[in-house]
């Protein structure tokens, strides 16, 4: 058990002990020096630094201070956590995951050692970047937040640290902005499609009226089509193949009959290539993106919403014909409720006016019932005043 070495030297008091580190991947003790406290009235002598020291030696003899928790935030976000999560995330999980590490955390806090970093670090970090970027949402602190917050989380998984994850307690900012979400309507659709040249108006054909991700409809093969339905089994993020977002994702999705012409159209013209939706380069998939900048942009002049409009749109126009929330998260393979309702079902102002209608149409007849029906005989304010208690 270390006691420490406790000396005095420029008017200042430091402790001197042995922790243990790593060089090059191995575990090597070393010895530190920590400062205590300045010399003042409140710390003359040794025995009054009892309580600054307990917190210093305590991690090395209980044994909390392990040899990896010597590593910097960035040593071990980038030689441990990113390696450790490349087959357990998407790869587009990924990449969002490492552009908020070198935007907000790398430079800020990447030198200090995962052992020395605390909450009161964390919760500066925070303040810090809302005080100098003012204008990012309070999303993207959120999710600064989670990149951060899991990288600690698996450094007590590795035993790296011991004792609560630093991040638990932060609290962020952040601009709050109402979300945008564009929907494509009926009427835009059916505006759009005579206006695309092949194969684009059979890719928004199928997407418009089944709602799938950008990712699943680059994913598509010709025996997931079997005539009626869809069979939902890979997304292609650029040129990364894996499986679907969620369980619930692999649900089959049925075809409306639009749907199924054109699709039975778009084989008869393509034959049986491996991907529904092929690309220029053999044996791979259509790159939407590059779709919709070269062929349908210029053909809408203006009317393009993105892909994902289709999906908002489809939850948005089904909602509009009175389909039940939860069968349009069926539809969308949602794993949950909430994500419909939240963030795919879209209210504009002329169905909320005409929810008022509604109401004060219902509102009216219900008064005209209750102007027919007889008063109760209450007595009058003044009488209940005198009446005996």
């Amino acid at each position: 058990m270390q006691r420490g070495q406790v000396f005095k030297r420029n008017g200042s008091w430091y402790v001197r002990y042995y922790r243990d580190e790593l060089k090059d991947g191995q575990p090597v003790r070393r010895r530190v020096c920590e400062k205590l406290a300045r010399y003042s009235d409140d710390y003359r002598s040794k025995r009054d630094l009892q309580p600054l020291i307990e917190p210093v030696l305590s991690p090395v003899n209980s044994g909390d201070a392990q040899p990896e928790g010597a590593m910097t935030i960035a040593e071990f976000t980038e030689k441990r956590y990113f390696p450790s999560r490349q087959k357990k995330l998407r790869p587009s999980t990924i990449k969002s995951y490492n552009d908020h590490y070198e935007n907000h955390i790398k430079n800020a806090v990447g030198h200090i050692r995962l052992r020395d970093f605390h909450t009161r670090d964390a919760q500066h970090l925070f303040d810090k970047i809302a005080a100098d970027s003012p204008e990012l949402s309070h999303q993207t602190h959120l999710r600064t937040k989670a990149v951060l917050s899991a990288v600690f989380t698996y450094a007590r998984q590795e035993d790296a640290i011991r004792g609560i994850n630093p991040i638990m307690g932060v609290k962020v900012e952040g601009r709050r902005y109402k979300p945008v979400r564009r929907a494509y309507t009926l009427e835009d659709i059916q505006d759009m499609l005579p206006k695309l040249p092949e194969p684009a108006r059979t890719v928004v054909t199928v997407d418009a009226f089944t709602g799938l991700r950008e990712s699943e409809l680059r994913g598509l093969r010709w025996p997931d089509y079997n005539g009626e339905e869809l069979s939902i089994s890979r997304s292609v993020w650029r040129t990364h193949v894996g499986p679907t977002k969620t369980e619930a994702s692999e649900d089959p999705v049925p075809l409306i009959p639009l749907v199924k012409a054109a699709l039975d159209a778009h084989r008869k013209l393509h034959g049986d290539d491996a991907y529904i939706f092929a690309g220029e380069k053999k044996g791979a998939p259509l790159h939407l993106d590059n779709l919709s900048r070269r062929v349908i942009r210029p053909a809408l002049n203006g009317g393009w919403k993105g892909w994902h409009g289709f999906r908002r749109g489809l939850a948005t126009n089904l909602y509009r014909l009175g389909v039940k929330d939860k069968v349009i998260q069926g539809i969308l393979r949602h794993a949950n409720l909430t994500t419909t309702q939240e963030n795919y079902i879209i209210i504009d102002q002329a169905q909320t006016k005409a929810a008022m209608k509604k109401l004060e149409r219902a509102v009216g007849k219900e008064w005209a019932k209750a102007k027919k029906t007889p008063k109760p005989n209450f007595p009058a304010m003044n009488q209940l005043q005198t009446m005996p208690t």
